[in-house]
């Protein structure tokens, strides 16, 4: 071990979540997420993680058609036992029936537990967008449990088919499969898929398909999936025929929205009835049921 490790503090005006995902591609080392930013703690040299995350950042600035500044701050500090500090640091997420916590803390016995490592994820639960999500899981069991009670079917996500658009650290996938859906998911960053594999063996769970690239390599599931969830950029979920997968009064979860970017979204989906729309520290969720080719 060496004597010293360094301490990036890395603030931003905005996506500080994507520019986190960037820094775990970059680097292994423990990130710890702090307001408008986070911290990177590791041996490794600074400089050539700060003209990465730079360069993401000026990548960033042109996809979204803003500009992203970015603040950093070092400092060089005596090594010590800071991953035990850094553990302290991480408080597991209730959302829900949903506990999503870190190996080093303790199960609850009242809830469906999710082991995600944060220092090596990209999506512990405690990103807004993230949240959402989990919360749209539980308005889909109920609406799906009051359907299913009339014709004495599976209640809730159980045997739903659920495709995973953008599945980053597999945290919705995961969840899904404890709720006992047929999980799908796909990223186009081979890093996130590795990463949902991972995290799906930490959880004793085994996914029914994860791919790495996007729609256009599951043609033969169009109009299969009882719910298709999109966690990504309003730009890309735009971009993608997320509508073409989703059966007849299926449901689409859309998050990773900026409030600002909502008309568009449901201009897109205007074949959809909204279910629900929830909206935190500017961020929104949207559940919407694709509606009946009569009712059009």
């Amino acid at each position: 071990m060496n004597p010293y490790y360094y301490c990036l503090n890395v603030k931003a005006n905005d996506y500080v979540w994507l520019l986190q995902n960037k820094a775990l591609e970059i680097t292994e080392a423990a990130i710890e997420e702090i307001e408008n930013g986070f911290i990177i703690r590791t041996e490794e040299p600074i400089e050539p993680i700060k003209r990465r995350l730079s360069a993401y950042a000026e990548e960033l600035s042109v996809i979204v058609g803003a500009g992203i500044e970015l603040k950093f701050s070092t400092t060089k500090c005596r090594n010590e036992d800071w991953i035990a500090q850094y553990r302290e640091s991480v408080q597991p997420i209730e959302c829900g029936k949903y506990y999503i916590h870190p190996s080093w803390c303790e199960q609850r016995g009242d809830k469906v537990n999710v082991i995600i490592e944060p220092a090596l994820a990209f999506g512990s639960g405690h990103h807004p967008s993230t949240f959402g999500c989990l919360m749209a899981f539980q308005v889909l069991e109920q609406r799906f449990q009051g359907k299913d009670s009339k014709n004495n079917l599976a209640a809730g996500l159980k045997s739903k088919r659920i495709l995973d658009v953008g599945c980053g650290s597999g945290i919705l996938s995961i969840c899904a499969k404890k709720s006992g859906a047929i999980v799908f998911a796909c990223d186009t960053d081979e890093m996130a898929v590795e990463s949902t594999k991972e995290n799906a063996q930490k959880n004793d769970v085994v996914l029914d398909g994860v791919f790495c690239g996007s729609l256009d390599a599951i043609p033969e599931e169009k109009y299969s999936f009882d719910v298709v969830v999109a966690n990504i950029l309003a730009d890309v979920i735009l971009a993608l025929p997320l509508e073409e997968f989703v059966k007849e009064r299926g449901y689409l979860i859309l998050s990773g929205i900026l409030e600002v970017y909502l008309p568009k979204v449901l201009a897109k989906f205007k074949d959809f009835n909204v279910i629900s729309r929830e909206i935190n520290a500017q961020w929104a969720t949207l559940v919407l049921e694709k509606k009946d080719r009569d009712a059009k």
